[in-house]
């Protein structure tokens, strides 16, 4: 990859993220997950509306957890100085600093960072909270030092990377000694499990979708007049494909590794979209959510998101 072409990369990715944060700020009214995950407001899309849905106890169900046990090994010691990468909106970087630790947060996407800042601005959780610095800036072009942070944190970023094994090297010298290194990424994933996610979405009441168009749907794809939906990639993901291996090699090779799970194959999309009383929407995506897990631990089909923690060995 030549310098002019990772710089056009780099400027299409700062777009695309900006394109995500106009989104997420539409209404003033309305708080996105992404922005904060406390204070986010919920909403459920109308049938045939545009606007993204908003539901805190819904990605709580699908995170299963997982999510929290992240956050709190991030934030392992008092006061730690923690390392935000790719931060986006600004969640997580949030919610170490309501955990007592001083960020440094990066992310290409002025937008996405000037949400961030309007975030901690507005945040009430004032009691032991640490501190947040907020930088648009390319991280991989930056010196990290030498054991200066406790935590290094890579919630869907690490494989944005554009030379992953170098930029590996630099978290594992940035680390102190015992210092924590985590990751979440979107992962490939395998026919079955995008199989799993149509028919879900097919047999569920969503709001996207009444179940006469999801049969013409049915019908133009068995016709050949209509193909599978395409995933949604980053500029710099579509480009590096391979880097969620190059992640996982790394954390093996450098670090003791203390978590390494997959979930959610193929029942984010579907029960996301669920319609109808609350009391239904959330037991059917129970259902899904609790097959989705069953058959990730069965080795049937391979979770999304991976989610791995690991320590720098003293």
């Amino acid at each position: 990859m030549s310098i002019d072409n990772l710089e056009d990369l780099k400027r299409a990715e700062a777009k695309f993220f900006d394109q995500i944060a106009d989104i997420r700020t539409e209404r003033d009214e309305q708080i996105a997950m992404e922005a904060d995950i406390r204070r986010a407001t919920k909403y459920i899309p109308k049938r045939g509306e545009k606007r993204f849905l908003i539901d805190p106890k819904m990605t709580a169900l699908l995170e299963g957890g997982g999510r929290d046990q992240y956050i709190q090994m991030v934030a392992h010691k008092p006061g730690a100085r923690v390392l935000d990468l790719g931060c986006g909106s600004g969640w997580l970087a949030l919610e170490l600093a309501r955990n007592g630790c001083h960020v440094d947060a990066y992310d290409l996407s002025p937008k996405a960072i000037a949400l961030a800042k309007k975030m901690l601005e507005e945040n009430p959780y004032k009691e032991g909270f640490g501190s947040v610095t907020y930088h648009v800036q390319d991280v991989s072009e930056i010196d990290l030092g030498v054991e200066t942070y406790d935590a290094v944190s890579g919630w869907s970023s690490f494989h944005h990377m554009p030379d992953v094994p170098a930029f590996m090297d630099k978290v594992e010298r940035a680390l102190k000694p015992g210092g924590i290194v985590a990751t979440m990424d979107d992962m490939p994933r395998g026919h079955l499990a995008q199989g799993l996610e149509y028919f879900f979405e097919f047999i569920l009441p969503t709001y996207n979708l009444t179940y006469g168009q999801k049969i013409a749907i049915v019908f133009k794809l068995l016709t050949g007049k209509k193909q599978y939906r395409e995933e949604i990639f980053s500029p710099m993901e579509e480009a590096k494909h391979s880097s969620v291996d190059e992640i996982a090699a790394a954390f093996k090779e450098k670090f003791e590794i203390l978590v390494n799970i997959r979930h959610n194959a193929f029942a984010g999309t579907p029960v996301m979209r669920i319609t109808g009383p609350d009391a239904l929407r959330y037991a059917l995506a129970r259902l899904v959510i609790g097959v989705d897990r069953l058959l990730c631990k069965l080795g049937i089909v391979k979770g999304f998101e991976r989610i791995m923690v690991a320590r720098k060995r003293a």
